[in-house]
């Protein structure tokens, strides 16, 4: 069963991470900066920033556990409620 206060939580935390003005570039939706995605891939799971490639990544399941748990933490901390 999903936990909908967590992804609510991961909702809010997404949204204040957008890119500024992201109504104006393409992609016109509002995502991370390219450089603070690869900065939390390297520090989440080691993944060298300057030399990145898709296949670097670790499985999907273990990426949703990971932000899944992010998201609780958040939860768990009082922030984004």
């Amino acid at each position: 069963m999903v936990n909908t206060k967590i992804f609510i939580v991961l909702l809010k935390y997404g949204w204040n991470v957008r890119r500024k003005n992201w109504w104006y570039r393409f992609p016109f939706i509002p995502i991370p900066p390219r450089n603070w995605l690869l900065w939390r891939f390297e520090t989440a799971w080691g993944i060298d920033s300057r030399t990145f490639k898709l296949s670097d990544l670790p499985p999907v399941n273990k990426i949703i556990k990971d932000v899944w748990k992010f998201g609780h933490w958040l939860s768990y901390i009082g922030r984004y409620r």
